[in-house]
């Protein structure tokens, strides 16, 4: 009899522990997988790579954002140094040169990417050359 007992205390206990967990194949709460009798429903989710070029739009706008907000910054503080040098011509001259490097070594980073995207393009356009050929 006590092992009759037992047996009715463990099947109402996995009963009580069904009710709070949810079928993997109905999603329904009340029963346990594999004691399910009803159909498999069909969840609709993104693919991986859909989420990954998410990911990388969402890391590019970031990055833009930040960019033009230093360039704002730039903008701003050289604003202020103009009003205050405006008074003396010493300081003027020196800003002018800043401002000279300042955009030298940006045209130097501009040649520095489009050097890199065609090397890029060689490295490419060689290797399906190759492929071609086999």
């Amino acid at each position: 009899m006590s092992s009759l007992a037992r047996k009715f205390a463990l099947q109402k206990k996995s009963s009580q522990d069904a009710e709070k967990h949810r079928c993997q194949k109905c999603l329904q709460y009340g029963h346990w997988t594999y004691e399910c009798t009803n159909q498999r429903k069909y969840v609709q989710r993104e693919s991986r790579s859909k989420q990954l070029t998410k990911k990388i739009k969402a890391m590019k706008e970031k990055e833009n954002k930040s960019v033009q907000d230093m360039i704002k910054e730039k903008e701003k503080t050289s604003d202020a140094d103009d009003e205050n040098d405006s008074s003396s011509s010493s300081s003027d001259s020196s800003s002018s040169s800043s401002s000279s490097s300042s955009s030298s070594s940006s045209s130097d980073s501009e040649q520095d990417d489009q050097n890199r995207k065609s090397s890029k393009r060689r490295k490419k356009n060689s290797s399906s050359y190759r492929r071609k050929e086999r």
